[in-house]
């Protein structure tokens, strides 16, 4: 998630602290833990400078906690142009966003998507930026599609429905369980990760790039004051965020 965060700025990470609670004494979780997060850092050579674990007897589960620094080369505007195409980049699932309204809805009921590991976009992006003039980015996280505003300046956003990002299974229980269409593009990412925004001439060479991801144009930038059109894939419903 922080990675992701940071693509959007195009910082590039650098170090790495934690926090590790648990409510117990227990070497094995923070074993596998640490492993992962050594493993992860040292594909994209990010120091871990410091952590801490604490045992807190009030809590249940663990609670990890992560800052990652990064330092921008080159300051860049991050909005997008009038006449760019919108290009997606499919998610896995929930990402870790939405789950005040899960936990509401499932009613403590535990299911596997709820603890898939989010997507990690920022290697693919960084590459991107170094190879292609990428306007507006966003990471689809708390606030879902209405992130989309933070680029958008005298421009709009219309998504339409013709692209293969299909929303997984998860997205369709929650809709089925009556999460109204305009509350469900509010809250998830809905099957997409990210988005870029770019000139049209570079989509098709784009989408090349991202040939190990599942991406797709999903829309386009319009003149207008922020507003954000979506063609629902749930129904026929147009929202308007």
């Amino acid at each position: 998630m922080s990675l992701n965060d940071l693509a959007i700025v195009r910082a590039r990470p650098y170090k790495l602290q934690n926090h590790i609670a648990l409510p117990k004494e227990d070497k094995r979780p923070i074993f596998e833990i640490i492993t992962t997060l050594v493993k992860e850092c040292k594909k994209r050579k990010i120091a871990i400078t410091g952590e801490e674990t604490s045992v807190q007897n009030n809590i249940n589960g663990i609670d990890i906690s992560l800052t990652v620094s990064g330092f921008i080369k080159k300051r860049k505007p991050n909005l997008a142009k009038i006449g760019d195409k919108i290009i997606g980049i499919q998610s896995n699932g929930l990402h870790s966003n939405g789950f005040t309204k899960i936990r509401e809805i499932f009613n403590g009921k535990f299911k596997s998507d709820f603890i898939l590991p989010t997507n990690i976009y920022w290697d693919i992006i960084y590459k991107l930026n170094q190879r292609f003039d990428i306007h507006g980015m966003m990471h689809i996280t708390g606030g879902a599609f209405t992130k989309l505003k933070d680029f958008l300046k005298g421009a709009s956003a219309i998504i339409r429905k013709n692209h293969q990002l299909y929303p997984q299974e998860i997205f369709k229980e929650i809709y089925k369980k009556g999460v109204p269409d305009k509350e469900m593009y509010k809250t998830f990412n809905c099957g997409i990760g990210f988005v870029v925004t770019v000139t049209p001439r570079d989509t098709a060479k784009i989408l090349l790039a991202l040939k190990d991801f599942k991406a797709d144009i999903i829309g386009e930038i319009i003149p207008g004051k922020g507003m954000i059109e979506i063609e629902s894939m749930f129904g026929k419903k147009i929202i308007k965020l």
